[in-house]
């Protein structure tokens, strides 16, 4: 790969967390292949089981936000450290929302098949599953079961 194909690949990763940001769902559906995988404790596969899966937390959380603070790009791939941020207004995972605000620092690898993201995966929380789930009351509501 040519470095000029890793700044694009860079570029496509980082349209994709600002055309979330934006809730540009067309920019998406036109970067995402077809039959894109995203890789988490649920896979799903498909643009428009992700594309669904995306708006459902736009639902969920109104505000939330993508920063990519940092990327790492190599052959097909990029790295891209995350920094996100929103309030719980709607249902998610089944669980009622608490109205709390979260922070959150993530790494997701993004794969490409030519210039379309083909999966996506969520590799690690920096500060953890559960410090998000405790941010939004859920860890202290499911203590309480």
């Amino acid at each position: 790969m040519t470095s000029v194909d890793a700044v694009a690949k860079a570029d496509v990763a980082k349209e994709y967390f600002a055309a979330f940001n934006r809730r540009d769902f067309e920019t998406l559906t036109n970067i995402f292949a077809p039959d894109i995988f995203f890789e988490h404790e649920s896979p799903i596969q498909g643009r428009d089981k992700i594309i669904s899966m995306l708006q459902g937390f736009c639902t969920a959380f109104p505000d939330l936000t993508f920063s990519v603070t940092d990327q790492i790009s190599r052959e097909d791939e990029v790295v891209c450290f995350l920094r996100s941020s929103g309030t719980w207004r709607g249902e998610f995972a089944g669980v009622s929302p608490t109205g709390r605000h979260f922070t959150a620092c993530t790494v997701d690898r993004i794969r490409f098949s030519g210039a379309s993201i083909a999966s996506i995966s969520t590799v690690c929380e920096v500060l953890g599953g559960f410090s998000m789930m405790h941010q939004l009351g859920i860890a202290a509501q499911q203590s309480e079961v």
